[in-house]
């Protein structure tokens, strides 16, 4: 079909739009009859975003006023997944708890949410809880959760009913989902690289969650997420309306195989769609089968979501909602957002809307192999700009403000002791900005400005790079951050990683003194034998991205030498190392690092150089060396964070022995005795840090300084003659 027919097409079904929602399929949702206009996150780390260890609230705080900005009401987002994080079980494979901080975890992202004017789906389970890659704990405790009833109950009694209870009536939810495509992992539908269980064992199980769900909270809407029109409707779809020629299930198959991560081959997948395309439609998840399932006469579904990728089965953008005999709304809950079954992207939100199904909800916001975010929020603003009284969440915070860091520009450098002016502009659409709140590092608020133009001049602190961030707050108490702006002031303080410490490969290297090297020590490169390297390993990098490097060096022998320059195995470059010779150099690299462990290799091409040390940036890593490692001399390194808000951690190294030739030039002698004391601006001594012998090692000490105010601090540490003092900034 042409695309000006398929555009003739879709307005006459936006046109009988009203009348087929005036037939009551839409989600019930705050008080009203919404469609449900919004994506899948589905989760930001797999199966981790909730239960024990740390979780990052700020990106989740970001994705949802993404949705928010551009019209969207609603997210499935997945919980348990596959059991690896949360619920916790015990030894006997029996469910006990929710998980350390599950439930905390919930009710913080549901408000964040909620203020955003986004309703969530809560997706409990996926088929992944039974993928073969998994454990053989986990495979097995999750089979024993759906095929034995003592399992499943310990489950909704130590988990489910917990977690319900605790969140009830939250404005937040939508509803619970109980399965993520729990066919996938079933005897009649099931995939190769999952292990299987009968379609019974989960219409059972999810007869008693929903049941335990509706008494739980009254109030509760509870779904699940079918695969296809296949599992979830009695109507019968001749098959020659679902026959595709090779390429075309080729095609399918490619999509699918990168939507479900599956093992298996493109040939494979597409002989399982040949077989799903004459395979007869049953709706396994009507009321009295569900019933019959699980005997909980209250387990049954509020409303169903189903999903749709091309040949799964039959079409929800070619039949509507009432083609499938179901009385009960439908949520399209998974699709992707490219031109579908003759539908131009950009109209499929519309066609399900005038298809009369209840919702809309794109694949995925953190699965961009097919679907992809600018198009997904298009779709999300189509709706809001032509059917807003249907996808509008009444009542909750209105509009958020808008602001943009305007000065310095990113990338700037300023010289030490600069005062610098930053600037923001900042406007609500549907009220006013009352302050804007000026940030480093997102979390150390240096300045406030309530009246336009807003700014803040910046001065006193010491050399680094910086990120700077702003926050306008609007008259109802939104609060927008802005982008991040990166600055340097001064030269920037780096870890140092010293080349005789370093992992060395080859021959023709060794270690020598000089008074003026780093640390007293460089390694001699008297050769460019292959396979002569220079490894070093840092194992605590905070985030993936590219960073500049700096390498020590001396062209004893003769310049230029160019070097290979390795990252984590992959060759970045060959980087000329020219200048003086004779002289101690440093260059520059700009390579990618990624989050964790990194290793960066000089590879000698042309050799015939003194190599002295590799200088990370100090926002990299957070320790110098690995605690293993016994250090070759005293050091006192710069507190992290600098400037900080309250904590900060204060690291230093003592030897084993002194270098041969260091203590005659040092005047060092052994240890006796550690302190490590902290002053005010005047000299006096306002904590005591450390004061106790210690062996050789590495050691860090955290200072809590909330009962502090703000300022300039010094800290000094003495062992045996050695003694250091450095500056911090405590801001409050």
């Amino acid at each position: 079909m042409r695309k000006t027919q398929i555009f003739i097409v879709v307005g006459f079904l936006l046109s009988i739009s009203q009348l087929i929602f005036a037939q009551g399929n839409r989600i019930q949702y705050n008080n009203q009859d919404l469609f449900l206009s919004g994506v899948n996150l589905a989760w930001m780390s797999f199966a981790n975003d909730i239960g024990p260890g740390q979780t990052n609230f700020a990106i989740f705080a970001d994705f949802f006023l993404a949705i928010h900005d551009s019209g969207g009401n609603a997210v499935r987002w997945w919980l348990h997944t596959n059991g690896s994080s949360s619920p916790e079980f015990n030894s006997n494979s029996y469910v006990i708890d929710p998980g350390q901080g599950t439930i905390q975890d919930l009710k913080t992202i549901l408000d964040i949410a909620w203020e955003r004017e986004v309703g969530v789906i809560l997706c409990l389970w996926s088929f992944d809880m039974l993928r073969k890659s998994n454990s053989s704990t986990l495979i097995q405790r999750n089979t024993l959760l759906l095929s034995d009833t003592n399992y499943t109950r310990a489950y909704i009694n130590n988990c489910l009913i917990p977690m319900v209870d605790s969140l009830k009536r939250h404005p937040a939810i939508i509803a619970w989902e109980i399965f993520n495509e729990p066919e996938g992992m079933s005897n009649e539908f099931g995939w190769s690289d999952i292990n299987h269980v009968p379609m019974s064992s989960i219409q059972r199980f999810v007869n008693l969650c929903a049941g335990a769900i509706h008494r739980t909270d009254t109030s509760a809407l509870v779904t699940n997420g079918t695969w296809s029109f296949k599992a979830l409707t009695d109507i019968q779809i001749s098959a020659s309306m679902q026959k595709v020629s090779a390429e075309q299930r080729k095609l399918q198959a490619a999509q699918l195989i990168d939507r479900y991560n599956f093992t298996l081959s493109v040939e494979e997948v597409s002989q399982y769609l040949d077989r799903l395309a004459v395979q007869a439609n049953y709706n396994y998840y009507r009321d009295d089968r569900l019933i019959s399932a699980g005997g909980d006469p209250d387990g049954t579904l509020d409303f169903y979501c189903v999903h749709y990728y091309v040949g799964t089965g039959p079409s929800p953008f070619r039949n509507s909602a009432s083609a499938w005999g179901i009385t009960k709304p439908i949520v399209v809950a998974e699709f992707h957002t490219t031109d579908t079954d003759g539908v131009p992207k950009q109209y499929l939100y519309p066609t399900l809307y005038s298809n009369g199904y209840a919702g809309a909800l794109a694949w995925s916001w953190t699965d961009n192999a097919v679907s992809q975010k600018s198009d997904m929020l298009n779709a999300l603003r189509f709706m809001w700009n032509n059917y807003r009284s249907a996808v509008d969440v009444n009542g909750i915070s209105g509009e958020w403000p808008r602001v943009t860091l305007t000065s310095p520009t990113n990338d700037a450098k300023f010289n030490s002791g600069a005062e610098i002016t930053i600037e923001a502009t900042a406007s609500d659409p549907d009220g006013e900005v009352i302050a804007v709140e000026f940030f480093i590092s997102d979390t150390i608020k240096i300045g406030v400005d309530s009246t336009v133009p807003y700014s803040f001049i910046w001065s006193g602190m010491i050399d680094g790079n910086y990120s700077l961030t702003a926050i306008a707050k609007d008259n109802i108490g939104n609060k927008r951050k802005s982008n991040i702006v990166k600055i340097q002031i001064g030269a920037p303080p780096f870890f140092r990683y010293e080349a005789e410490r370093a992992t060395r490969s080859g021959t023709g290297m060794s270690v020598k003194f000089s008074a003026v090297a780093s640390s007293n020590y460089f390694v001699d490169v008297a050769t460019n034998a292959a396979g002569t390297t220079i490894t070093w390993t840092f194992t605590n990098v905070f985030a993936a991205g590219n960073y500049d490097l700096i390498f020590g060096y001396n062209l004893y022998y003769d310049s230029p030498k160019g070097q290979f320059i390795n990252v984590n195995g992959s060759r970045i470059g060959e980087l000329m190392f020219d200048g003086v010779k004779q002289t101690w150099l440093e260059k520059k690299m700009n390579v990618p690092l990624i989050l964790g462990s990194n290793s960066v290799q000089m590879e000698m091409s042309w050799g015939w150089m003194y190599v002295d040390y590799l200088d990370v940036p100090r926002e990299v890593v957070t320790s110098v060396m690995d605690e293993k490692q016994i250090p070759l001399y005293f050091s006192l390194e710069q507190n992290y964070p600098n400037p900080f808000n309250p904590n900060t951690v204060i690291s230093y190294h003592l030897p084993a022995r002194l270098p041969a030739g260091q203590a005659s030039q040092a005047g060092l002698s052994v240890i006796s005795n550690v302190t490590l004391c902290v002053y005010d601006i005047l000299g006096r001594e306002v904590a005591t840090l450390v004061n106790e012998v210690q062996p050789a090692g590495s050691y860090s000490i955290k200072w809590d300084a909330s009962k502090f105010a703000s300022g300039v601090y010094f800290y000094k540490i003495q062992a045996g003659t050695f003694s250091q003092v450095k500056k911090m900034l405590l801001i409050r």
